[in-house]
């Protein structure tokens, strides 16, 4: 049976030479993550140099712009307050002043109205105190004029209103 020894030994060796191996790979696992590790270091720490002022100037950059963020907060708040109570109060008055110019404008309106009516009437009134007289006077001018006519008609000789011919036809 001296062939089960040399399997036997045979098979100690392979496995002898596989866990050599593998303790040579856990060996360079260990290496390499023992490299990763110190260069992770190395980046945290530069970020560590490097991301500790940045936040420490935020955070009081933060504290230093939030009291003044609140009250120009409040500051719009009321600004925005006395707008709209400001756009209000115009828009009231304009409101107001709207009414009362068109008040006024109907007011002349009624007045222009008023004033060109009593024209009207004074015209009338003018006209028929003058052109009544002025009647009177042309009535009595043609009265003279016609009593006239007939004095000088009786100065000169008569001419014939027709001629003979006519057939008795006024012209």
């Amino acid at each position: 049976m001296p062939i089960p020894e040399v399997i036997f030994i045979i098979f100690t060796a392979v496995t002898s030479i596989g866990v050599l191996i593998q303790a040579f790979v856990l060996l360079a696992m260990f290496f390499a993550v023992k490299k990763a590790t110190g260069e992770l270091h190395e980046v945290s720490d530069q970020l560590k140099q490097h991301l500790v002022p940045t936040l420490s100037t935020a955070r009081n950059l933060v504290e230093d712009i939030s009291p003044k963020v609140k009250v120009a907060t409040s500051n719009l708040v009321e600004a925005s307050s006395i707008l709209r109570s400001q756009a209000e109060h115009i828009n009231k008055t304009v409101n107001n002043v709207a009414e009362l110019a068109q008040a006024q404008i109907t007011r002349v309106d009624e007045m222009a109205t008023a004033v060109l009516d009593g024209i009207t009437q004074a015209t009338a009134a003018v006209q028929h105190g003058v052109s009544a007289p002025l009647k009177q006077v042309s009535g009595v001018l043609h009265g003279l004029r016609a009593g006239l006519d007939v004095l000088r008609k009786k100065e000169r000789p008569t001419r014939p209103t027709h001629v003979e011919g006519d057939g008795s036809n006024f012209v």
